[in-house]
């Protein structure tokens, strides 16, 4: 009677046990199954969170693109057919940027946070001499920005529609100038279709 009195508790001691195991947390497998569901649920989503956080930076991005266009036109004013020549991003670019919020500027290296790496020419911005209306290499000047992502377009061009007078979407134009190098027309549909999928957009703009 005794040796079964015995067994009966050490019976209730155990299913005591693992009543409390089970109160008192996940299993590792659990806890397992649960990081590993995160993990799976970070990588589906992280392309739509990243999407939204560039959309909120093109604003910022175009509007500041804008005001050094701007200032850079005013300044080459004179007598030069060839004002921007010389142009690019150590001597310009770069330093007029280096201050900014907007963007990430190492070196002579200018990010743009809409997509890419930010490294190389990887998701950087390059301003350059350009020709146009006719005219030579360095009587306009061409920024062009690599490894933009889709969620950018068409709102980046859009924005710098009004100061730009030649506008490409992956090698192909989406603005130019008219037969008497007049200010061409611009259609944000067709900009947006020229965009693909993810940070693989290159985008150029150019002005006078």
């Amino acid at each position: 009677m005794q040796k079964q009195n015995i067994a009966t508790q050490r019976a209730i001691q155990r299913a005591k046990s693992v009543d409390m195991r089970r109160q008192g947390g996940w299993t590792l497998v659990e806890v397992g199954a649960v990081i590993a569901i995160v993990i799976i649920l970070a990588i589906v989503g992280f392309p739509s969170v990243k999407g939204f956080f560039i959309q909120g930076r093109v604003p910022a991005t175009a509007g500041e693109l804008q005001r050094f266009m701007s200032t850079a036109r005013i300044m080459s004013e004179g007598d030069s057919a060839t004002p921007y020549s010389a142009i690019d991003n150590a001597q310009n670019l770069a330093p007029s940027l280096r201050d900014s919020t907007v963007f990430k500027v190492t070196g002579n290296t200018v990010a743009h946070r809409l997509g890419g790496t930010g490294v190389g020419s990887n998701g950087t911005i390059t301003i350059a001499p350009a020709a146009l209306g006719g005219g030579a290499v360095g009587s306009a000047f061409s920024l062009t920005l690599t490894n933009v992502n889709h969620r950018a377009c068409p709102v980046l061009a859009s924005t710098l529609n009004g100061i730009s007078e030649m506008i490409s979407v992956n090698g192909t134009v989406a603005k130019t100038l008219g037969a008497n190098s007049e200010s061409g027309t611009f259609n944000a549909v067709t900009a947006q279709n020229l965009c693909v999928n993810g940070d693989n957009n290159t985008f150029v703009f150019a002005t006078r």
